[in-house]
């Protein structure tokens, strides 16, 4: 059986909800977040990868698969799991 891990990361931010909600009707089968610090790679997306985890939150049950492209990843493996219970709560 094939899966369908999408990538959110092109997704624009005035569009993000809609666009969330139209992948989990179309059955995505995980929100692929790329988490980036500005270090270790020049983008930086943390603030906006958590947005977009907010809100699939709202909309959604479906697990997100968590691509990590950090310096330090302790820390934000960390950060992740604080704020996954965040958001979960």
């Amino acid at each position: 059986m094939v899966e369908v891990s999408t990538s959110i990361l092109s997704v624009k931010r005035e569009d993000a909800l809609g666009t969330l909600y139209n992948l989990e009707v179309a059955k995505t089968d995980y929100f692929h977040i790329d988490v980036m610090d500005g270090k270790f790679v020049e983008q930086d997306t943390t603030e906006v990868m958590h947005e977009y985890c907010s809100h699939i939150k709202q909309i959604s049950n479906l697990p997100l698969d968590v691509h990590l492209m950090v310096e330090d990843i302790k820390s934000y493996i960390d950060l992740e799991i604080r704020l996954f219970w965040m958001i979960r709560e």
